[in-house]
C-alpha cells in the first residue's frame, strides 16, 4: 500500500484534501462546541424539602432520616450526602460511575414520593440532577436608585440578553424575592375580636379566581368566571373581613400594614461601591461560549449609551475569555513552535521535506476536529491542552520517515523508490511506536472518574493527532516526497544543509562514537551509574526533597474574601465588618498601580446577607451573620506590576487582621482548587463527642505554621425557645397543633397565597409587625385562642425554654458528620508528610472513641483515588507496550529494553521542575505520558536498526555502536523539535521573552496559560534528557540483555545435561554420538 499510494500521488492528495476539507468544514458551520470545561453529566441527584421556619433537629427527623431510609436499598449509589436546617433539608446522592443517573433518579423518586409523613406544613420534595447550565459571563447593572427599580431594571436586561441569538438562559442573582406582608399588631386583632387564622381563612375565601362553567349559546360556547385574585398590596387591602353591625364591611387596609416589597431578610451586593444587581448568562447545549461572551459585551457596550443617567453596565467572571485565550495561545504557540521547528528541521532536511511536515501538522489537528463532534469532543480548555500537548510530538515521525527517504536520497536513489525504501524500512518500528504511545493515553480515555471526565478530551485528542498522523506518513508523504516540486529551488538550503550536516557529523565521530566505544567497554560500570542515580532520584523523592502537589496552586484573576459571623449577628454588625473589609480593598486598588499608573485591581464587589461564590452566581443561602467581599484583577498579561493574587490575598489578610465576633473568614485566590488541601471528615452518633473531638483537632491543626484558615463545618449554635404545653392546657381543651400553629402564624407568618406576577412567583404572607417579632415580650404576652373562640394568655397554657441549637446539621452515609479543614502553604511544606503526621494525630486520639470514624476528604481524598486509579492504569500500559513491542521484535526479552529505558526519560521531566522550582503534580502527569511516548518511539528505532544490522552478520558489540551512529540524527532532530516546540510556552515570562517577544506570545504569561507549564517543563525536558539516555543507555541495555541471555542459555543447557544425566542412569551421550538401536 505505501508502494501504491507513493505512485500514485492523485490518490494520496485526494485522502489529504478530504481529510482537510472535512476539518475545515467542521470548524467553519461551528460543528464543534466552544465551551470551558467538557460537559460532564452530572452523578449526583439532589432531594430537596423546603420546611420553613423548622429546626435542624426536627428537619433531621420528620425529613431526612425518611428520606434516607427509604433511599438505602436503591442500587448505584456511592454516598449519601444530607443536610438539615431551619429552612427544610436536602440530600445530595453521589452515584455510581458504571450507572445510569436518570435510571438511579427515577428509583429515588418512586421511593421518595411513597412517603407521605412529612409534615403537613413542608412543602412537595424536589427531585432533579444538577442543572446543566454553565456560567459564561456575568453582567452587573448599578445604580443608585430603589431596590424595585433596580431590580425591574435588571430583568429587563435579562429578557434582553436571553433574547440575544445564541443567548437563551439568564438569571438574575443579587436582589431580594418579592414579597407581599400583611402585618395586623396584636393589639388589633383583639380590638375586633379577630385571630389571624381568621383572616388567612377571608382572604382564601376573596382574593381567588374561580371558573363558573360555560354558556352554550347559539353563537358559540361563553366562559364564566369570576375574578378576585388580588396582584398588588392594594387589592389586597380592599379585602373584606368582618361585616359590622350596620352591615357595612371592614377591609384588610383598615387593620393591616400592607407591604408590597420584599423578603425581610436584608441583602446588598455592591459593585465599587454602587448598588448593583447581577445576571448571570449561561451556556447550555451545543452554545458556544466565544460567541455568547462576544455578544454581551457588544450588548453592554450599547446598552451604557442608552440607559439613563447613573446607570452602567459592567462585566465580571467573563469565562469566555479564559476559552478564547486558550485558543489564541494554542494557535500563537503553533506559529512560534512552527518557526523553530522548521529551523531545527530545515539544518537537516531538504526544504520539501520541511514543507510537507508541516502540511502533515496541519491535516492531523484538522482531522481531528472533524472527528471531535463523533468522539463527543467540544472545544474547551481540555481538548486544546491535547492539542496543544501533541505539538511538540506530531512531527515526530514524519521527521524520521523524511531523514531515512533522506538518507537513501544520498546514496544515488531516485526520490520515488528513496520514498518508498526509507517508509517502508521505519513502517514497522514508527507503526509500533505510534501505537505504543496511543496505549500510554489509552486509560485516560476510558477514565469515568469526575477529574478523569474533565481530562478526556487531553487524551483522545492526542491519541486522534497521533493516530491520523500515522496514517498521514505511511500514505501520503511518502507520495510528496517523491515527487519533488520546488526544482532547483529545492537546493536553496544545500549550503546550509553541508555545514549543519559537516557540524553534526563531527559530532558523532569526535564525541559521540568515541563515547558509545568507551560506554560499551565498561557496559556495566556506566549501567550501574546511571542506575544508581535512578535510585537517588527515587530516594530523594519518597523522602519528600522534591516537592509534589496533587493540582498545581495557579494564582486565579480574583480574590474571594468570605466572613461568617457568629449565627444571629444582627445585619447591621455584619455590614460593617463588610465595610470595613472593602475600605482595606479600596486601599489596596491604591497601593498595587503599575508603572503605566493603572492599578491591578479592576472591579471589588462586596455582598452583605449573601455572598459570590468565585468565578459562580450569587450564593442561594442568606444570612444576616454572612457576608463577602471579592477583588477582581486584571490578568497577568494585562498588568505592568509583576504581582500575583496568591501574595495579594495574604497581603489583605494582614491587613484585615483579627475580627471580633467572627466564626470564620477565608481567602480563595487560586483556580482549579480539587479541594482543601487539608479536609477531615468525623463521622459519628453523638453530636457533643463530635464537638469535642473537633475542637481537639483544631488546636492540633495550629500548632502548624503551614496550616492556615482553619476552620469547621459546624456553626455555632444558636439560641432557641423550645414550647412545651402545660396540664392545664387540656381543660382549656388547648392542643399541641393549637399552640404551634398560632405561634408559627404570629413569628413566623402564614403563607396565605401564592401569585404570579410576571414571571415571579410571590408569597403572601400574614403575620405580626416586625417590632413586635423582635421582641420576646410579645410571646409572653400572647394570647392562644381555642376553638370556641376563648383567648387564654400565653403562661396559663404554655411554658418556654431557652436552649442552645445547631444552625444546621450534616449527615454523611447516614451517621452525623463535621468536617475541619484547613488551607495550606505548599512552598513550605510537603503536604504528605504533613498529612501523615496529622493521621497518626488522629488514629491515637480516637482510640477511646470507638463510635468516631475518620476520613481525609477534599484534595486528599482526590488524590488517594486517582493515586490507586493511576497504579492500575500505569500496570496495563505496561502491559499493552509489552505485547505491542514484543510483535515487531518478534522477542520476549528486548520490550525490556525500552521499558527500562522509559523511567529515565521521567528523570528529565523531575530535573526540568527542579530547574523551574515548580513542584510535580498531576498536570506534570500528562506532559511525562508525552515523554515516555517519545522514547518508546525513539527507543524502537534504535533496537530495530540493531537487529537489522546484527541480522546482517555485524558482531554484537559493533552492532549496538554502529546502530547509534545511524540513528543518531533521527532521534536528535524528534527530541530537539519537541523541546522547541515547547520553549514558548516553558520559557514564558523569562528573561528569554523579552529577548525575543516574536517567540513568546503575551498569552503565555495568562492564567489559564500557568496550568501549561507543568506539562512543557516535563515533556520539553523530559525529551531533551531522552536524547542521551536513548543513545547511551539503549545499546547498553541491549549488551546487558544479550549477556543475560547468553548466562541463561548456559544455565538451561547445564541443567538440561544435568537432569538427562540423571534420567538415563549418569551416562550422557556426548554431542554428536550416534544413537544405538537394540
Amino acid at each position: 500500500m505505501i508502494a501504491w499510494f507513493a505512485r500514485n500521488g492523485v490518490a494520496a492528495n485526494l485522502l489529504m484534501l478530504t481529510v482537510m476539507g472535512a476539518g475545515a468544514w467542521t470548524l467553519w458551520q461551528d460543528k464543534v462546541p466552544i465551551e470551558v470545561f467538557q460537559d460532564i453529566p452530572s452523578r449526583f441527584i439532589s432531594v430537596s424539602v423546603p420546611y420553613p421556619a423548622s429546626s435542624p433537629e426536627e428537619t433531621e427527623e420528620t425529613i431526612v432520616l425518611k428520606i434516607e431510609e427509604a433511599i438505602q436499598q436503591v442500587g448505584g449509589i456511592k454516598q449519601i450526602n444530607s443536610t438539615a436546617g431551619s429552612s427544610g433539608g436536602s440530600v445530595s446522592i453521589e452515584v455510581n460511575e458504571d450507572e445510569d443517573p436518570r435510571e438511579v433518579m427515577e428509583d429515588v423518586k418512586i421511593r421518595v414520593d411513597a412517603i407521605h409523613n412529612f409534615p403537613a406544613l413542608a412543602e412537595k420534595p424536589v427531585i432533579q440532577l444538577d442543572d446543566s447550565f454553565h456560567s459564561v459571563i456575568t453582567v452587573v447593572l448599578s445604580a443608585e436608585m430603589a431596590e424595585k427599580d433596580l431590580k425591574r431594571l435588571a430583568e429587563q436586561t435579562r429578557d434582553e440578553l436571553s433574547a440575544l441569538p445564541g443567548i437563551s438562559h439568564a438569571e438574575v442573582a443579587g436582589v431580594r424575592n418579592e414579597e407581599i406582608a400583611i402585618e395586623i399588631p396584636e393589639g388589633t386583632l383583639r380590638k375586633y375580636n379577630l385571630s389571624l387564622e381568621t383572616i388567612s381563612r377571608a382572604i382564601q375565601e376573596s382574593a381567588i379566581d374561580l371558573p363558573a362553567g360555560v354558556v352554550q349559546t347559539e353563537s358559540g360556547d361563553v366562559s364564566i368566571r369570576t375574578r378576585g385574585r388580588a396582584y398588588t398590596g392594594e387589592d389586597y387591602a380592599r379585602v373584606p373581613v368582618l361585616t359590622r353591625p350596620d352591615g357595612s364591611k371592614l377591609t384588610l387596609g383598615e387593620i393591616a400594614k400592607i407591604i408590597d416589597g420584599f423578603t425581610e431578610n436584608p441583602l446588598i451586593v455592591k459593585l465599587n461601591g454602587r448598588p448593583c444587581v447581577m445576571i448571570t448568562v449561561m451556556r447550555e447545549g451545543k452554545q458556544n461560549a466565544i460567541t455568547i461572551g462576544e455578544r454581551v459585551k457588544a450588548y453592554i457596550e450599547s446598552s451604557n449609551t442608552t440607559l439613563p443617567d447613573g446607570v452602567r453596565l459592567d462585566y465580571i467572571n467573563d469565562r469566555s475569555k479564559i476559552v478564547k485565550g486558550r485558543i489564541d495561545l494554542l494557535r500563537q504557540n503553533a506559529q512560534s513552535s512552527l518557526i523553530l521547528v522548521f529551523l531545527c528541521v530545515g539544518l537537516f532536511l531538504r526544504l520539501e521535506a520541511v514543507i510537507w511536515v508541516g502540511v502533515g501538522m496541519v491535516m492531523s489537528f484538522l482531522g481531528a476536529f472533524a472527528l471531535m463532534p463523533y468522539l463527543d469532543i467540544t472545544v474547551n480548555l481540555s481538548s486544546l491542552m491535547g492539542f496543544i500537548l501533541v505539538l511538540g510530538i506530531v512531527v515526530d515521525d514524519a521527521i524520521v520517515i523524511s531523514e531515512s527517504c533522506d538518507s537513501y536520497r544520498q546514496n544515488g536513489l531516485t526520490p520515488l523508490e528513496a520514498a518508498i525504501k526509507g517508509t517502508k524500512r521505519m513502517a514497522v518500528p514508527i507503526t509500533f511506536g505510534v501505537l505504543t504511545t496511543v496505549m500510554a493515553f489509552l486509560p485516560m480515555a476510558f477514565d469515568s472518574s469526575d477529574w478523569g471526565s474533565m481530562f478526556r478530551p487531553i487524551a483522545l485528542v492526542f491519541i486522534t493527532v497521533m493516530l491520523i498522523a500515522l496514517v498521514e506518513t505511511k500514505l501520503i508523504l511518502p507520495s510528496h516526497l517523491a515527487t519533488p516540486f520546488l526544482g532547483r529551488a529545492g537546493d536553496l538550503l544545500a549550503p546550509v544543509h553541508r555545514l549543519s550536516g559537516r557540524s553534526l557529523q563531527w559530532f558523532i565521530d569526535r564525541v559521540y562514537q568515541p563515547s558509545i566505544r568507551y560506554c560499551v567497554e565498561h557496559t556495566y560500570t556506566v549501567l550501574a551509574l546511571m542506575f544508581g542515580g535512578l535510585v537517588v532520584l527515587i530516594g530523594l523523592y519518597g523522602g519528600g526533597r522534591i516537592q509534589t502537589t496533587y493540582f498545581p496552586r495557579v494564582p486565579s484573576e480574583r480574590i474571594d474574601c468570605r466572613l461568617t459571623m457568629l449565627e444571629g449577628t444582627p445585619f447591621e454588625v455584619t455590614d460593617a465588618q463588610i465595610a470595613r473589609i472593602y475600605d482595606l480593598a479600596e486601599q489596596m486598588r491604591k497601593d498595587y498601580v503599575g508603572p503605566d499608573g493603572r492599578s491591578v485591581i479592576k472591579h471589588i464587589i462586596a455582598s452583605t446577607g449573601t455572598t459570590v461564590s468565585t468565578g459562580r452566581r450569587v450564593s442561594n443561602n442568606p444570612g444576616t451573620h454572612v457576608g463577602g467581599v471579592v477583588i477582581e484583577t486584571f490578568g497577568p498579561e494585562e498588568r505592568s506590576m509583576n504581582v500575583n493574587t496568591v501574595d495579594m490575598a495574604n497581603d489583605w489578610r494582614q491587613r484585615i487582621g483579627p475580627i471580633i465576633g467572627a466564626e470564620e473568614i477565608t481567602f480563595r485566590a487560586e483556580i482549579m482548587r480539587s479541594g482543601d488541601p487539608v479536609d477531615i471528615q468525623l463521622t459519628g452518633t453523638d453530636p457533643n463527642e463530635l464537638l469535642g473531638i473537633s475542637a481537639k483537632i483544631k488546636d492540633h491543626l495550629s500548632r502548624y505554621p503551614a496550616l492556615f484558615d482553619i476552620n469547621d463545618s459546624l456553626d455555632a449554635g444558636r439560641n432557641e425557645i423550645q414550647l412545651r404545653l402545660k396540664p392545664e392546657a387540656r381543660q382549656f381543651g388547648v392542643t399541641v397543633n393549637d399552640l404551634a400553629s398560632q405561634v408559627r402564624q404570629s413569628f413566623y407568618g402564614d403563607e396565605v397565597q401564592r401569585i404570579q406576577r410576571g414571571r415571579n412567583e410571590l408569597k403572601v404572607m400574614l403575620r405580626l409587625p416586625r417590632e413586635e417579632r423582635r421582641n420576646l415580650a410579645t410571646l409572653e404576652t400572647m394570647r392562644v385562642r381555642t376553638a370556641s373562640g376563648l383567648e387564654i394568655p400565653f403562661g396559663s397554657v404554655a411554658e418556654a425554654t431557652v436552649v442552645k441549637s445547631f444552625t444546621s446539621i450534616k449527615r454523611v452515609d447516614r451517621r452525623r458528620a463535621l468536617n475541619i479543614t484547613a488551607d495550606a502553604d505548599k512552598k513550605t511544606t510537603d503536604l504528605d508528610v504533613l498529612r501523615a503526621e496529622i493521621k497518626t494525630y488522629l488514629d491515637d486520639l480516637l482510640v477511646g472513641h470507638p463510635q468516631i470514624q475518620w476520613t481525609y476528604e477534599g484534595e486528599a481524598r482526590d488524590q488517594a483515588e486517582s493515586g490507586s486509579q493511576i497504579v492500575t492504569s500505569l500496570l496495563l500500559v505496561l502491559a499493552g507496550m509489552y505485547v505491542l513491542m514484543a510483535i515487531p521484535f518478534k522477542s520476549y526479552t528486548q520490550p525490556f529494553i525500552v521499558l527500562l529505558v522509559v523511567p529515565f526519560g521521567i528523570v528529565g521531566s523531575i530535573l526540568g521542575h527542579l530547574f523551574h522550582g515548580l513542584p510535580l503534580s498531576i498536570m506534570s502527569l500528562f506532559g511525562i505520558l508525552g515523554v515516555c511516548g517519545v522514547v518508546v518511539n525513539d527507543t524502537l528505532v534504535l533496537v530495530d536498526e540493531i537487529n537489522d544490522l546484527r541480522a546482517g552478520g555485524m558482531p554484537l558489540r559493533d552492532a549496538v555502536q554502529k546502530g547509534g551512529i545511524h540513528r543518531f540524527r533521527a532521534i536528535f532532530l524528534t527530541q530537539i523539535t519537541t523541546f522547541f516546540g515547547l520553549v514558548p510556552l516553558i520559557f514564558s515570562g523569562t528573561w528569554l521573552a523579552d529577548l525575543f517577544p516574536f517567540f513568546f506570545s503575551t498569552g503565555a504569561q495568562s492564567t489559564h496559560a500557568q496550568f501549561l507549564v507543568p506539562v512543557s517543563v516535563a515533556m520539553g525536558y523530559g525529551s531533551l534528557f531522552a536524547t542521551v539516555i536513548t543513545l547511551f543507555l539503549v545499546p547498553l541495555t541491549y549488551l546487558a540483555m544479550s549477556d543475560l541471555a547468553q548466562i541463561f542459555k548456559r544455565w538451561w543447557r547445564n541443567y538440561r545435561e544435568a537432569w538427562l544425566g540423571k534420567a538415563g542412569g549418569g551416562q550422557v551421550p556426548a554431542e554428536g554420538a550416534a544413537e544405538t538401536t537394540g
